[in-house]
């Protein structure tokens, strides 16, 4: 919702564009670097107390961001907010191992997924509406309703401090975990594809400028395909990991995604605006697919103490690829050539294939 304000918050803020692309930043930094010692925290606080620690945060952080009376102060909020935000998705993964059965941990990972695809479809014209009508302010002050909500949900749904799994080793733990090759796989399998559509969803906007002129407003409409693709599959995708083989999910998915990019490659000097859509609906569509099932393969066979530490590694995985591939696919596309881009995607999804295929032989 905060990319469409961008703009106006440079107007009245008298600043450059590069200045306040930080506030997209300082939020990434917090973010990332809560992820990276959520697993220590968590097993020295309970991962209900980080959770809960993490819902006031992001709750002041954001009243602080609407109230900012200049771009510095709203950068250091922006970390703030972050640093809470970390602390609940890291817990958020940590705890399902506690309210879930591990025979539906794939059904839980959906409804995840599906949230967040449903994030996504409200978000941007959420957004949109309000920096139309309102002062970009109440983009933050907006959301304050929601975080109370949680945060008092949190209160009587968490379980107890008392029943999280402390393990009395974790270094040694996730040094084990680390050995195992499934874990490892699916990690490198979620970094290169999340990374990839991280890169992808990125460059669609400059790609529908380029080939069919579409105006801003226009790219937003149809960008909504990708979520609208992500929610259709996510909700389904968890519930047959828990039945089915979820490395065949993962495998679907990922030839779902090099067709869509093949069809794009092939047909590039025609491609236009309903290709542009069907294209979004195909890699939402195979996200959304791939998210869940992935999730379970990765801690599939851990115990409950395991999952609490092992888990609070994917969003570090997924968060760190979404960054990497937004870099490197925006270097690709200096030349702005798409056919570039569209090889690279083909070559990635290719590698995902036989990583996987790899996998389900070892098994």
């Amino acid at each position: 919702m905060i990319v469409v304000a961008l703009p106006d918050m440079a107007r009245e803020m008298h600043a450059s564009a590069h200045s306040v692309s930080y506030v997209i930043s300082g939020l990434l930094f917090g973010l990332v670097a809560t992820l990276v010692c959520a697993s220590w925290l968590g097993q020295r606080l309970g991962f209900s107390r980080l959770f809960l620690t993490g819902t006031y945060l992001a709750t002041l952080a954001t009243i602080a961001c609407g109230g900012s009376p200049s771009l510095s102060v709203l950068i250091v909020s922006r970390i703030v907010q972050g640093i809470g935000i970390g602390a609940i998705v890291a817990s958020s993964y940590a705890l399902l191992a506690l309210w879930v059965n591990a025979k539906r941990l794939g059904w839980a990972f959906g409804l995840l997924s599906t949230g967040a695809g449903a994030g996504m479809i409200l978000g941007l014209p959420v957004g949109g509406l309000i920096a139309s009508y309102f002062e970009w302010r109440w983009l933050f002050f907006g959301t304050v309703p929601f975080l109370l909500a949680l945060t008092l949900f949190a209160h009587k749904s968490l379980p107890p401090v008392e029943r999280v799994l402390q393990p009395q080793n974790t270094r040694v733990m996730l040094k084990d975990i680390l050995k195992l090759p499934n874990f490892l796989t699916g990690l490198l399998v979620l970094f290169i594809f999340q990374g990839v559509m991280g890169g992808l969803r990125f460059l669609v906007p400059f790609l529908l400028e380029n080939q069919t002129g579409t105006t801003p407003t226009v790219s937003g409409v149809i960008f909504l395909c990708y979520p609208f693709g992500f929610l259709l599959l996510s909700g389904w995708s968890g519930r047959q990991a828990d039945t089915y083989s979820p490395k065949r999910l993962m495998l679907f998915a990922a030839c779902l995604s090099l067709s869509a990019c093949l069809l794009y490659l092939l047909f590039i000097d025609i491609w236009g605006v309903w290709h542009f859509s069907m294209f979004l609906l195909l890699l939402g569509a195979a996200t959304g697919l791939f998210t869940p099932s992935n999730n379970v393969a990765i801690v599939r066979g851990l115990s409950e103490a395991e999952i609490q530490v092992a888990s609070t590694l994917i969003p570090i995985s997924l968060n760190a690829s979404l960054m990497f591939g937004t870099f490197s696919f925006g270097l690709i596309f200096k030349e702005h050539d798409p056919s570039l881009v569209l090889t690279t995607g083909i070559a990635a999804f290719a590698g995902v294939i036989f990583l996987i295929n790899h996998a389900r032989t070892q098994n």
